[in-house]
């Protein structure tokens, strides 16, 4: 008979634990602030957590309200990108497009500016290659009349050595 008062007992506290957790539930599911945790479960209804993780329907439910909380975000994250009128995003496209000139603009003009510099270089190096060229001709022409004078001064020598031998 004592088991069968413990039997009364218990689907009492059964019964008035699964009326707790539900309206725990509830009151989670409505209120954005509150987490969709065991933790938060167990605070709000004053159950341990191992008690409400021995059931089924609190996980069950904390998961949808998880998902449900996810996708409400999803939502709203595509609706405030449909509220965007189209002068706003023609606006906006606008915009870009006129930064995008701006950047190839600029970018023009650096290689214009790079390109000058460039021409001026190019002609101090020719410059200095011609006066060089002209250097170089000037030497090899000098260097031309002294091997004729050092051939003139050999035959000469060449004469006044066989010269020298002939009176001999």
């Amino acid at each position: 008979m004592t088991g069968q008062a413990f039997d009364a007992k218990n689907k009492l506290d059964y019964d008035r634990n699964t009326e707790l957790l539900a309206q725990g539930l509830m009151q989670i599911a409505s209120d954005p602030n509150l987490k969709p945790t065991m933790a938060e479960l167990s605070r709000i209804t004053g159950i341990h957590r191992n008690t409400i993780r021995q059931r089924d329907f609190p996980s069950q439910r904390l998961e949808a309200i998880k998902d449900n909380r996810r996708l409400a975000v999803l939502a709203q994250r595509v609706k405030a990108e449909k509220k965007q009128d189209p002068k706003t995003i023609l606006m906006q496209r606008l915009e870009k497009s006129r930064l995008e000139v701006l950047y190839w603009f600029n970018r023009y003009q650096e290689s214009e500016n790079s390109c000058a510099t460039l021409d001026k270089r190019l002609d101090t190096v020719r410059e200095s290659r011609d006066y060089f060229v002209q250097v170089a001709d000037e030497l090899r022409k000098k260097i031309k009349e002294q091997e004729t004078e050092i051939l003139k001064l050999r035959d000469a020598l060449d004469l006044v050595s066989a010269n020298l031998e002939e009176p001999k």
